[in-house]
């Protein structure tokens, strides 16, 4: 599905779905509506054609840019950049780009080589139009190496993907200078100091299994002035009788041409000959006018690449900001958030870090390829705590290309220099703003610029950090709508709606349900002995307490007063017992630290009784609540601190004790239903 992601602007991060056609403006109408003050009502419209999607727009005094240029109307492609007033929005769409494959081949170090005494050199183009005019002389000659540029230029320029485009390169090349053999290298790393060979072809086919050997003493020249150069005969000079590259190979001749695009070394290319016929100083000059051209077709390529990059990034962006916007568990999030994080941005290290809103302390939260144990360790180190907090008070990303840079040493878990961390900010633009904690994401793969993080990881890691704080707030919002304040788990108009769900599915697909209701024993006395706020202790501890005892699916509600409710869904009649088994257990073996007016601290154990119940076909919600319900009455009967599960003779044993002799089944169902809140309340001595 095709979307627009507000990436500057009030509302940063909101994502909306795109339909055949939708209104841009402020009118409360609009189907995207913008909250800029300086866009109008309805300033443009997006119109699903047969070949996609187009922009309009419809007030003719006000600009719509896209990319930055202005239009009225005009077609959409997936990564355009939309920019009405103050809001700038992405266009993406759900089309999953194809892998590409990279280039891995041997690297080298033009630092560590020697100077080369060469002598004959030609100096490099600075753009294709100096190329052109140096050929316009009119002779026969120049048409004739004109003609052929502009054929080379043709067959390249068919070729968008780098590693296509330099083979054709080496192998149009090959036949062109009628070599031996032909090299294309480029450069590895943003200051262009590294170069590798990236494909080489030969006149007699390709040799799989054979590394490239090139001349560290012919590269480490053509990188130190950026001039083609030329060697007649290479086994005669005797700068060259110790390199492997040339004798092993037998190279006699080579031409070496740098790519140098807007005057930065971005490539190389050799050609080279085994045989007695030298390359001429006509063959240089060729090569130079070649290397130019190519230059300008490999960086066009590189952008292509980068675009497609980016594409992939905005689509992955896309279903990310979709999934965590699904979540509603705050632990689910975060967990979702360093996950997702590392795949966008292809690293493989990230860490969500949330401020405590009373103390201000910052605490690790989730983390992606570390364990807390090392987190522990690194926890407080001056990169941890100087960079995350600088981010979290001052409300502003920092990217950082190399730690080194700032005097730092690297820390030896890291597999790269880089990182990068942006604040997550909570009602962004808002004069209510606030910054509830950061994204940290480091070790990003040597594949993708160099293990560095860029300006547009940046600008990507900031929306999903955008999306993490709306989901945060959606997150706290349900949990104060859904958990009780005191015991934090479930409130008792959740348990409704929950068990009529789990019921429904469980006659659904035949399969197993049970619940669990618990009173706990003698609650009353605690009022009574200690007061309310030591009662409020004892169901605060029960309620953590039964937490951990269930299993993730399982739901912990507050069914009222000291009333508790525990949904099973998958768990059959014996499974439940066993649960309630580990739950009364636990109860009874945890300490409870209260005080009455006056005394000291002390500890008290309670005890509570149980009721399980296990569905049946037919059995309506209220009727399984009355059912355990039941059962629990039935444990406090035979003596408290049990657990009892419903059956029929518990049925004939309650009717012949309970007033009128009715059973669960003929029993009102009287305060069960959602409709009404009110909290059970225990009997004077606390049941």
């Amino acid at each position: 599905m095709a979307q627009l992601i507000i990436v500057e602007g009030p509302n940063r991060g909101k994502t909306f779905d795109l339909g055949k056609k939708d209104t841009l403006g402020r009118a409360e109408a609009c189907s995207i509506f913008l909250n800029d003050r300086r866009v109008s009502d309805e300033h443009a419209e997006i119109r699903l054609r047969k070949n996609g999607y187009e922009i309009v727009n419809l007030d003719n005094t006000k600009s719509l840019l896209v990319n930055g240029e202005v239009f009225k109307q005009t077609r959409l492609q997936h990564g355009d950049w939309i920019t009405i007033a103050d809001t700038t929005l992405v266009f993406s769409e759900d089309s999953e780009p194809r892998d590409k494959k990279p280039l891995d081949v041997q690297a080298i170090d033009t630092d560590d080589l020697g100077r080369s005494q060469i002598q004959a050199r030609l100096k490099s183009f600075e753009d294709a139009d100096s190329v052109i005019e140096s050929l316009e002389r009119g002779s026969q000659v120049a048409d004739t190496r004109l003609k052929t540029l502009y054929s080379l230029a043709h067959k390249l320029s068919t070729a968008m993907e780098l590693r296509k485009l330099v083979e054709r390169l080496a192998e149009e090349t090959l036949e062109l200078f009628k070599a031996d053999r032909s090299t294309v290298m480029l450069t590895v790393d943003e200051d262009g100091r590294k170069v590798r060979p990236v494909v080489t072809r030969y006149k007699d086919g390709e040799r799989e299994g054979e590394d490239t050997q090139i001349s560290r003493t012919i590269v480490k020249e053509v990188f130190s002035c950026k001039d083609a150069i030329l060697c007649t005969d290479a086994l005669d000079d005797a700068r060259f009788l110790s390199g492997k590259s040339i004798v092993d190979q037998n190279v006699r001749s080579f031409i070496c041409a740098p790519l140098v695009h807007q005057g930065k070394m971005t490539g190389i290319l050799q050609i080279d000959s085994t045989r007695e016929q030298t390359f001429s100083q006509e063959d240089l000059e060729l090569a130079t006018a070649v290397a130019q051209f190519a230059s300008v077709l490999i960086e066009n390529s590189k952008a292509y690449r980068k675009r497609q990059e980016y594409n992939q990034t905005l689509f992955h962006l896309s279903k990310a900001t979709k999934r965590i916007s699904s979540f509603l568990d705050r632990d689910r999030i975060l967990k979702e958030v360093v996950k997702l994080a590392c795949m966008i941005l292809s690293c493989t290290k990230s860490s969500v870090v949330l401020k405590n809103p009373e103390t201000g302390r910052l605490r690790l939260e989730s983390v992606q390829g570390m364990t807390k144990d090392v987190w522990a360790k690194i926890r407080g180190t001056e990169i941890g705590e100087r960079f995350v907090k600088k981010v979290v008070e001052e409300g502003m990303p920092l990217l950082i290309p190399d730690v080194r840079e700032l005097g730092i040493e690297p820390n030896p878990r890291y597999q790269t220099q880089s990182c990068l961390i942006v604040p997550i900010i909570q009602g962004e633009g808002q004069e209510s703003a606030e910054v509830v904690g950061a994204i940290c994401v480091a070790d990003k793969s040597m594949q993708n610029s160099g293990g560095a993080f860029s300006g547009t990881d940046q600008k990507v890691l900031d929306i999903l950090a955008s999306h993490t704080a709306i989901a945060l707030n959606n997150a706290e919002l349900y949990e104060r709508a859904t958990v009780d304040v005191l015991t934090r788990v479930f409130v008792r108009r959740y348990f409704f709606q929950k068990l009529e769900d789990e019921r429904r599915s469980a006659e659904k697909r035949h399969s197993p349900l049970s619940l669990l209701m618990l009173d706990l024993d003698n609650f009353g006395q605690v009022n009574k002995s200690y007061g309310i706020q030591a009662g409020d202790q004892v169901l605060r501890t029960v309620g953590a307490t039964m937490k951990k005892c269930v299993r993730p699916e399982d739901t912990v509600a507050r069914y009222g007063g000291e009333e508790f409710a525990v949904i099973l869904p998958g768990a059959d009649q014996e499974r439940a017992h066993m649960i309630a088994e580990r739950i009364r257990a636990a109860i009874e073996a945890e300490p409870i630290p209260i005080s009455a007016e006056g005394e000291e601290l002390h500890e008290i154990k309670k005890t509570t009784s149980i009721g399980a119940v296990t569905f049946q076909p037919g059995d309506s919600r209220d009727l399984l609540i009355k059912k355990a319900d039941a059962a629990v009455r039935w444990a406090k009967a035979q003596g408290k601190n049990r657990v009892e599960v419903w059956n029929e003779s518990i049925a004939k044993k309650l009717r012949r004790t309970s007033p009128g002799g009715r059973s669960p089944e003929d029993a009102p169902p009287a305060a069960l239903g959602p409709e009404s809140d009110v909290a059970a309340v225990a009997e004077p001595d606390g049941g």
